[in-house]
């Protein structure tokens, strides 16, 4: 399709520029130039081509939230043969190699995949797997990088770094998505391996056929505008059909329909990958959702409480919300979050089950 526009266009701002220099040089000549073509031309394609751009812009936000998972540094480990510690080196996080031994100090990110060698801790992999849980981990367990170390320190032995990493691997399966073609698009260049060697055969027929017509007084003389002869009008002939032939109805409306289609989708939550899954979607009839993060907001919350004795509500709460000030636990950030909520205005209450 891009030979076709590309052979238009040229043909088309040629003849023009053809047009205007006989113009210039014989001052009874008049003929109809092709400039405003061609600039119509590759501005509908330069349209399509930005509006597909703005389209990928929507995915392109994610892979930036999914590149900022990645950990700037890493505290490196150095161990003797015994496996005790004999120095700790801050280093940035892309020179980290495979087998090397990086420390997790808690609230710290992992700076790669790898196994536990020392230590346990809790995980928080909700940036990966949407679970808000905190994962126990503890010797030989598999880490991935990205995720949050919750509350102790582990050791871990680096197994997979670069692009060989989970996140790495999930940020390039976004990209793919990005570069894929819808499948009109797909279509379109398939046809077009036969339609545009037939469009410029039918071109070329085109003007062969009317100036051999012309040639051969095979239509009337008064058909030729007087400061043309039979080639220029059979030239204008064959330039029309093959810019009339490109094909910008699909380099148009598909970017135009993947940018409305992935607009709406984002700003109703959701993520379309490219064209060819807004596409496929005409031809779903059933669709299973994961639940957390997806039609949940992906972390606990307390919706209610019941008390065992009668006991001071107020009092209760606060000695509740004393206890869990300090903890990372996803549980007790939902109560914390829960007593600010309660304690807000709360007046003295008596429970009772």
């Amino acid at each position: 399709m891009d030979v076709l526009i590309a052979l238009g266009t040229n043909a088309a701002y040629f003849y023009s520029v053809y047009t205007v220099i006989r113009a210039a040089s014989s001052p009874d000549f008049e003929c109809t130039n092709f400039f405003e073509t061609s600039a119509m031309l590759i501005s509908f394609m330069l349209l399509g081509k930005y509006l597909e751009v703005l389209a990928k812009g929507k995915t392109s936000e994610a892979i930036a939230k999914l590149m900022n998972l990645a950990l700037e540094t890493a505290i490196l480990l150095s161990l003797d043969e015994e496996g005790n510690t004999i120095s700790e080196e801050e280093v940035d996080s892309r020179l980290i190699q495979k087998n090397d031994i990086i420390k997790i100090i808690p609230g710290a990110k992992v700076a790669s995949d790898g196994f536990v060698l020392w230590g346990q801790s809790h995980i928080n992999e909700s940036m990966i797997t949407g679970e808000a849980r905190p994962v126990a981990k503890r010797k030989a367990n598999a880490v991935i990088g990205g995720t949050v170390n919750e509350n102790g320190v582990l050791h871990i032995k680096a197994t997979k770094v670069g692009s060989e990493s989970a996140l790495a691997q999930i940020v390039r399966l976004v990209e793919s998505a990005q570069m894929a073609k819808a499948p009109v698009q797909k279509f379109a260049d398939r046809i077009s391996k036969y339609f545009v060697p037939l469009v410029i055969m039918l071109s070329f027929s085109t003007w062969l056929a009317w100036f051999l017509t012309g040639k051969f007084h095979g239509y009337p003389e008064s058909w030729i505008p007087s400061s043309m002869d039979g080639f220029e009008l059979a030239l204008q002939f064959g330039i029309s059909v093959m810019v009339i032939a490109c094909l910008c109805a699909l380099g148009l409306a598909t970017p135009t329909a993947v940018m409305v289609g992935t607009g709406v989708g984002a700003s109703l939550g959701v993520l379309i990958k490219g064209g060819q899954a807004l596409e496929g979607a005409q031809k779903v009839n059933c669709i299973v959702f994961d639940k957390t993060r997806t039609l949940t907001v992906g972390k606990p919350v307390i919706v209610n409480t019941r008390l065992l004795k009668n006991v001071v509500l107020h009092e209760f709460y606060e000695l509740v919300a004393a206890t869990e000030a300090n903890s990372e636990h996803p549980l007790a950030k939902a109560i914390i979050e829960y007593m600010k909520r309660t304690l807000h205005g709360q007046k003295h209450v008596t429970s009772s089950l």
